[in-house]
Formats: structure tokens, sequence, C-alpha cells
């Protein structure tokens, strides 16, 4: 049986990506800190046995550059290394349609960083849209909580933001055909259906599905951003990071998602 090590496996991409592998006849090892076999960041990894890795964990609790640089870009670096000098000869790492050429955020920042290794290393890097399913976890998770709330959602400016959803088990299809690959392909790969949703009719769509019809209250952007960062600067934790906010506005304005396409098939957000 061929094994799988996963990073963040706990976590809702992660588990649905451990699924998969699953279903297709793979040990999986799940890799993190509520994981029967504990992992962190940095720390070190029994690879006996395992053929292909897929990176998905990432510390979102850290919010300066250097603890963004030091846990999660040179900790995950260290430990796509170390995978390589094992004789691991796949893997995956996990990115987000928040990492491109000139992002703002750090995290999208940080994920580029990461980007490179992994090309070096000769591992893929998959950049995932805005991931939901049946039982959505994550940002979709947080979205459909939002709607059914309250009867008034607060909306980031006027709403138009494109966004990019994928199926969890489309993604954790992707994933699973790139770790069996013998030669992944070097450029990122960004994995979404390609349909761009404005934001405003994205939370539309989830609250008809939940029989809500909510009024939107639009919120200047940087008003947002100002709240938020005084909440953190407070030692809050408030439910959005100002620099996912930084994601949300300043997107990758070209994303070509005709790669992924190529290799596996994503349905459309209904």
């Amino acid at each position: 049986m061929s094994a799988v090590a996963i990073t963040g496996a706990s976590g809702y991409v992660g588990s649905a990506i451990a699924r998969c592998f699953r279903k297709h006849g793979w040990e999986v090892i799940e890799m993190g800190r509520r994981s029967a076999r504990k992992y962190e960041l940095g720390g070190d990894v029994d690879w006996t046995g395992i053929e292909a890795l897929v990176h998905c964990a990432w510390d979102f609790r850290l919010k300066r550059r250097e603890d963004i640089e030091r846990v999660n870009v040179q900790g995950s670096i260290r430990l796509m290394e170390g995978a390589r000098a094992a004789g691991v000869k796949r893997g995956v790492f996990i990115s987000s349609l928040s990492c491109f050429e000139g992002c703002r955020s750090l995290y999208g920042q940080g994920k580029l960083e990461v980007e490179c290794a992994a090309a070096r290393l000769g591992f893929a890097s998959v950049r995932p849209g805005l991931v939901y399913g049946d039982t959505p976890g994550g940002m979709m998770g947080s979205l459909e909580k939002a709607v059914k709330a309250s009867p008034l959602v607060p909306l980031i400016g006027d709403g138009s933001a494109p966004q990019y959803p994928v199926h969890e088990e489309d993604l954790a299809e992707l994933v699973f055909t790139l770790c069996q690959s013998e030669h992944p392909p070097v450029e990122p790969i960004s994995a979404a259906s390609g349909e761009a949703i404005p934001f405003r009719e994205l939370l539309a769509r989830i609250a008809a599905r939940n029989g809500n019809k909510p009024m939107f209250l639009p919120i200047p952007w940087r008003l947002i951003l100002a709240g938020l960062r005084t909440m953190e600067w407070a030692g809050l934790n408030p439910p959005f990071r100002s620099d996912s906010l930084l994601g949300f506005i300043f997107q990758n304005p070209n994303p070509d998602f005709t790669m992924a396409h190529g290799i596996t098939t994503f349905r459309a957000f209904q």
C-alpha cells in the first residue's frame, strides 16, 4: 500500500485531501498538532515508508513578518528539503490564490517564497480558490455562519471583488493526481472552476441555499482594515485577520486556471 504524509490533515482542506487518498487505497499518515503523529512546522519527521508529501499546514496565529518567515516559511522549506533528502520524490504544497507576484499580504508573500522552494525541489504547488463542500469549513464555513447569523450582513466595499470557488473533492483529486506524476508542473497551478463570482452574489447564493434573503450593508474596506488592526494591536483576535483583508482586496487580477483544467475537472458553484 502506498503511503502519503499530510501536514495539517485535521484542517478543512487537509481532511478533504486525506479522504481522497484513502478512497484511492492509500495509507494516510496525518501530521499535525492534533494528529496521532505530532508535528509542528520546523520539527523532525520520520520519512520511513512515505512515498508522497502533501503540505497543508500553516500557522495563522502568527502576525509579525519575522515570525511568519521563521515558522511558516522556513519551517515549510525545511520540511520539503527533509522529505526530498529522505527520497520522497512526489510532493504538493498547498498554496493560495492570494499568492502571486506583487501580492500585498504577508500570507501571500510567504506562500510565494515556499512555492519557489517547492519548484526547486521538484514538488508541485497548488493555489486553491475558495474551497467549499457539503459541510464547508475554513473561509466558506465562516461565510455560511455570517449569512445565517443575522438578516443584516456586512459587505466588504461594494461587494464586487471576484471569488473563485473550488469544490473540496475536485481540489483533492487534483492533488492526488499530482502525487502520482513523475514530472509535476514547475509553475504553480491555480485550482478553481474559473467562474468569477462577485462577493455579494456569492453571499446571496449561500443565503438562498439556506432559505435566507439578507440585506447587505456595504462598509468601506479601509474602515474595516483600521478596525481589524486596532483589535489586533489591542491583543484581541478578530474573526477576520487584517492581512487576510489585504489579500481579499488586492487579488491576482488574472488567475489562469488552464493548467488545472488540463489535469482534472472542476464543477461550477451552485
